[in-house]
């Protein structure tokens, strides 16, 4: 919930002569109850480490591409804390392509549907069951004509902070 609408919450309520101790017990449980249905990944962990994701809990959420009418969604599974080395997750897009630099080394094992990756005004297209490597500082377009969905494994794990092209 953004402050906005906590406040305005809070300000209704107040109107209500309801205590404001009252109102944050309220907003902190219904803000747990939202966190864990936001969560929705089903993790089985193992104390040494190893991490089982049901596959079946990944709910994606929109990718900033930066052009809002991009169809593209994705999920990190591990955090950097589970996983320190690589990041991993899944992402789809459907009928949009957009282009990114890649400040860091990715895989891509694409699940079901088309990829289209452009490098070097080269376009390759891979299908259910390919895997596309794409080196460290490589400028690239995604994209589908249709749908794809595909697991992505990302090296450093804070691949985030390397997706501006150094000039």
């Amino acid at each position: 919930m953004n402050k906005n609408v906590e406040q305005i919450v809070k300000e209704r309520v107040l109107e209500s002569n309801i205590s404001e101790e009252l109102i944050s017990r309220i907003v902190d449980e219904v803000m747990g109850e939202l966190k864990i249905e936001e969560q929705q990944l089903n993790k089985v962990c193992d104390p040494e480490g190893l991490r089982l994701i049901r596959g079946n809990s990944v709910v994606c959420e929109k990718f900033d591409t930066g052009n809002p009418k991009d169809n593209v969604v994705f999920k990190e599974i591990l955090t950097i804390d589970e996983c320190p080395n690589m990041a991993t997750g899944f992402l789809e897009i459907e009928k949009s392509s957009f282009d990114w630099y890649l400040g860091y080394d990715e895989l891509d094992y694409i699940i079901e549907g088309t990829l289209k990756i452009t490098i070097n005004e080269k376009t390759y297209t891979g299908y259910s069951g390919d895997v596309f490597y794409i080196p460290k500082d490589s400028s690239v377009t995604f994209g589908s004509p249709d749908h794809c969905k595909f697991f992505f494994t990302a090296y450093p794990a804070n691949w985030q902070d390397f997706c501006e092209k150094k000039e």
